[in-house]
């Protein structure tokens, strides 16, 4: 800090001491202001002072010093030592910006570094509509539902097949005893003769028909009775299978006895492979596929199971057992007439 220790009052005692003062005012030392005036004491020298306990106080000291300057005509004293440097002013104000300076030529710099991903923008529009794309690929077939109820019942079917003559019936009761004709002997006579002449032609075409039942039934046919099983060595679904037989006057092998299931095992056995039936489930239990309920049954140890809820019709193995199966799948079809 400044250190001026001349007050106004002194100046007018001692005029010289207050310039040979001013000239100290800014030496600082360890111990102030005070260090440097016991310095210029009465004295005259540096040596006045040799330790703390000697300095005296700063009006006694002002005082006899000044004093002494008036009467004192020896020489001044060489000067001090310089004085220990004081601590750092106060920072000054902020100055005005300079101008800026030209651009600088060097190389230009190599690409930094990616930056770091922003955020998500606000959300755009909505697009145009795309174009239809190409069709998927076919799934696979879902699950059999369960059978819906029975239709209304549709307009009769036309007329079928003729079927075979039936046999002899019982003799009937005798009817009442007619009036008495005339006599005719001669026409009972040519009525015997073409009586006899229609039971020949008769046993011709039984043996004709008799023939041909052979020639039909070999090798991929048998009969049973009036019915005769027929196949063709060809497999189908259990629709189309129905569509040929019928288109033929006959239908879907469905055999009724022990008998006719024999016959139509040896014809799967024949072709060795397994034989549709026309029998199919209708409300979990089986039918004829003509309607008519089951009169004869040869299901395998554990038929029918329905696996899977999709079973719903028959095939004949090789050993004669039923199994049911789906509808969909190819069996050997056999019709029967």
């Amino acid at each position: 800090m400044a250190c001026l220790v001349v007050m106004d009052g002194m100046a007018e005692k001692a005029p010289g001491a207050r310039r040979e003062i001013q000239v100290y005012r800014d030496l600082q030392g360890e111990w102030g202001c005070l260090d440097y005036v016991a310095q210029l004491g009465p004295k005259g020298t540096m040596g006045l002072l040799e330790s703390p306990d000697q300095r005296e106080t700063l009006d006694h000291v002002v005082s006899s010093w000044a004093w002494n300057a008036m009467s004192a005509s020896g020489p001044p004293g060489s000067p001090g030592p310089a004085g220990r440097e004081g601590p750092a002013g106060m920072p000054g104000n902020v100055g005005p910006q300079g101008t800026p300076g030209p651009r600088g030529a060097g190389p230009k710099g190599e690409v930094g570094a990616p930056g770091l991903e922003g955020s998500a923008g606000a959300r755009g529009p909505t697009g145009l509509k795309g174009e239809r794309g190409a069709p998927g690929e076919r799934g696979v077939p879902g699950v059999v539902g369960p059978p819906g109820p029975a239709g209304a019942i549709g307009p009769q079917g036309p007329p079928g097949a003729r079927g075979f003559s039936g046999g002899k019936g019982d003799r009937g009761a005798p009817g009442d005893k007619g009036a008495k004709g005339e006599s005719g002997l001669p026409d009972i006579t040519a009525l015997r003769q073409q009586v006899a002449a229609l039971q020949t032609q008769l046993q011709g075409l039984q043996n004709t028909l008799s023939q041909y039942k052979k020639v039909v039934m070999f090798p991929d046919g048998r009969s049973v009775g009036e019915k005769i099983f027929k196949t063709g060595g060809f497999e189908k679904t259990f629709a189309e299978a129905q569509k040929i037989c019928r288109q033929a006057g006959g239908e879907v092998a469905s055999p009724r006895s022990a008998a006719e299931n024999e016959a139509v095992q040896q014809l799967a056995i024949a072709q060795n492979k397994a034989v549709l039936l026309g029998i199919i489930n209708r409300y979990g239990k089986f039918f004829y596929a003509t309607g008519w309920p089951l009169v004869y049954s040869n299901w395998a140890p554990g038929e029918p199971n329905n696996d899977g809820g999709a079973e719903q019709c028959v095939e004949l193995y090789t050993n004669g057992k039923w199994n049911d199966k789906k509808c969909s799948e190819n069996r050997l079809v056999v019709c029967e007439f």
